[in-house]
């Protein structure tokens, strides 16, 4: 089993994470293991993390196999590209392998680091000034999309990084016939902050196969990572109820009885 050690941090001294991944059954796995059409059985959408490629070549290969497999299959591929440089560490790239990967997906999700390192594209986003300017956001939506003409929309997450205790947070989406921006959350006295790109990105495909509005889709992500800033553990345990109470103005944090 693949694990990760996670040293919590708080304000002004970052969280670090170091991975145990070698010779875990995922890092081992290899095309061929997986029967992909018993997998895909009944199946409509499949999501793969960009960390799975990073771990090993034959995960990477294996990676690969799974995306042109589902595509065959009719569903909808998302990737969350999830740049992960402790992890890329047998000779590839992540511009190298992702690259290539995502030619085969629908829906990306990432940060601006993500982009810049994992498909090598760049429009001078400052990430460490704890202030971000949304039209370059729009402008890099746009290049993604552009350079990758099979994919149908991406989503990236806007996280202002004050401290380790205070962030924030708000999310933007490119569909190719709109740029969307989600309302903005000041997150402060943060619980644990590992997972929330997780939530975000399970949130907005939650919010794309239950909303018609893909404005709604993606205020149901950003407010969903927003909760999972208050809940320890990289699991997001709250209800879509709670998600949608928090979209819908009840920021309030009142106890609930």
């Amino acid at each position: 089993m693949g694990v990760y050690f996670l040293e919590g941090g708080a304000n002004q001294l970052p969280s670090k994470v170091v991975y145990d991944r070698e010779y875990s059954a995922i890092a081992l796995a290899k095309p061929g293991d997986i029967n992909w059409k018993n997998a895909f059985a009944g199946a409509s959408w499949f999501h793969i993390t960009g960390i799975t490629p990073a771990i090993s070549q034959s995960a990477a290969d294996l990676s690969m196999e799974s995306v042109q497999a589902a595509k065959a299959a009719g569903c909808t591929v998302s990737c969350d590209l999830n740049y992960r440089k402790n992890l890329w560490k047998y000779g590839k790239t992540a511009a190298e392998v992702m690259g290539e990967l995502v030619k085969h997906v629908d829906v990306i999700i990432a940060n601006e680091e993500d982009c810049q390192k994992s498909l090598g594209i760049d429009i001078d986003v400052d990430v460490a000034s704890g202030k971000l300017d949304t039209k370059k956001y729009e402008l890099l939506t746009k290049a993604v999309l552009d350079k990758y003409p099979s994919l149908k929309m991406i989503a990236i997450t806007l996280r202002e990084s004050h401290n380790a205790d205070s962030n924030g947070w708000a999310g933007c989406f490119n569909d190719r016939q709109r740029f969307y921006l989600s309302k903005y959350y000041e997150i402060t006295d943060i619980v644990d902050r590992v997972g929330g790109g997780d939530a975000f990105a399970s949130g907005l495909i939650y919010g794309i196969n239950t909303y018609e509005n893909r404005q709604e889709a993606l205020e149901f992500a950003v407010a969903a990572s927003c909760l999972k800033h208050s809940i320890h553990g990289d699991f997001n345990r709250v209800s879509a109820k709670d998600v949608e109470a928090l979209m819908g103005g009840d920021a309030s944090g009142r106890v609930q009885r």
